[in-house]
């Protein structure tokens, strides 16, 4: 017990003044600064929330032009990138002419050319495929690689197959069997045979 000297003067005020001030503290800290805190957690999220609003209105303003430009685009993709052709045996008459002209340009010729049936046909597009055969020195065999990757119709690559003699040293001049598979692809509205 505290004795009542401290109670009364200066002393007591002194533990008046104290006591007040630790009640407040403890007021403060148990009340008024997490709300406080709640509170101001609760602003920053609004404004993220309003700076979120913000940027999806702005989206929402510019789909309209962005499906305008992917109609566009979806149109012009026969002319950059998509195999020409109304069937897919079109198509793949176009793909063998552009790969026998690769070959041609890169010193090979091509032993064998098979088209390949369409296991792949998605609403907007259709595989393409061929199979080919060629013998030819491996700096050939890459630059025909390198035409296909580089061609501005997108043709790709699958299933490659390389048999060589068995020589002790290779030289880079012997003739290599290579068979691989290129395949595009062409836009899926047309008519019969698609």
């Amino acid at each position: 017990m505290i004795p009542a000297v401290w109670l009364t003067g200066r002393s007591g005020q002194a533990l008046a003044v104290a006591s007040g001030l630790l009640a407040l503290g403890l007021i403060w800290l148990g009340a008024v600064a997490p709300l406080w805190s709640w509170y101001a957690d609760r602003q920053t999220v609004l404004e993220q929330r309003q700076v979120v609003l913000a940027h999806m209105q702005g989206l929402a303003a510019g789909l309209p032009a962005l499906r305008a430009a992917s109609a566009n685009r979806q149109g012009a993709e026969a002319e950059g990138g998509m195999l020409p052709g109304a069937t897919d045996a079109v198509a793949a008459a176009a793909l063998q002419e552009t790969v026998q002209k690769m070959a041609t340009t890169a010193g090979a010729s091509l032993s064998s050319v098979e088209t390949l049936p369409s296991a792949t046909k998605a609403d907007r597009w259709h595989k393409v495929s061929l199979r080919i055969s060629l013998n030819a020195p491996w700096p050939v065999l890459m630059s025909l690689m390198r035409a296909v990757d580089r061609s501005p119709t997108r043709i790709f690559i699958a299933d490659v197959h390389f048999h060589s003699p068995a020589v002790v040293a290779h030289s880079t001049n012997l003739p290599i069997q290579a068979s691989m598979v290129l395949y595009g692809f062409r836009p899926a509205a047309g008519g019969p045979g698609t």
